[in-house]
């Protein structure tokens, strides 16, 4: 493609798609492979925070829930991911939830 022509494709994905959300993160862990983790969902001002995890198989356009060994990271959104190594990531902060969020002096916060 040139890289002065914009343009959109749609992409037909296959497998265990995740829902909608937002405050995710997706994490590239390889040229072949992203990792989904957490995010909020829900809609009408109610929200659910998720630790659901899902791995995307960019050469077969796939996804794939995963299930957590050991101590998987508590739900969140609004976090951050990074890779570290092959095939290792670190997951840091974020909104836990059950909190209500208001203004105090015009700026959002927590309470």
């Amino acid at each position: 493609m040139d890289s002065s022509e914009k343009t959109i494709e749609t992409l037909e994905v296959h497998g265990e798609v995740p829902c909608a959300r937002f405050g995710h993160t997706t994490t590239a862990l390889s040229k072949e492979l992203v990792i989904l983790f957490g995010g909020a969902i829900g809609d009408m001002g109610k929200y659910t925070m998720s630790s659901d995890t899902y791995a995307f198989h960019i050469l077969t356009s796939t996804w794939s829930k995963l299930d957590a060994e050991g101590i998987a990271p508590s739900p969140r959104a609004a976090h951050a991911s990074i890779a570290l190594e092959s095939l290792q990531m670190i997951i840091y902060g974020g909104a836990t939830g059950g909190k209500t969020i208001y203004k105090y002096r015009g700026k959002p916060c927590f309470r």
